[in-house]
């Protein structure tokens, strides 16, 4: 019995690749979701770190005055 080592590398191959296209897609949906999550949150009053931090920074200023 004969191996067409040729189909088998394009069934292989055609594998591979459609392993990493539905990884990919997965990743960019992943960010997108994330994305709409981080837009939906800091529209209802929510801080993030960076104006936690600043917001830090303006009060010690205050209080060394």
């Amino acid at each position: 019995m004969a191996v067409d080592w040729g189909f088998a590398g394009q069934i292989g191959g055609f594998g591979f690749g459609l392993v990493f296209a539905v990884l990919i897609i997965l990743a960019v949906v992943i960010w997108v979701v994330g994305l709409a999550i981080r837009r939906a949150s800091t529209g209802k009053g929510e801080t993030n770190k960076s104006e936690i931090s600043s917001e830090a920074k303006k009060e010690e200023e205050k209080k060394g005055d």
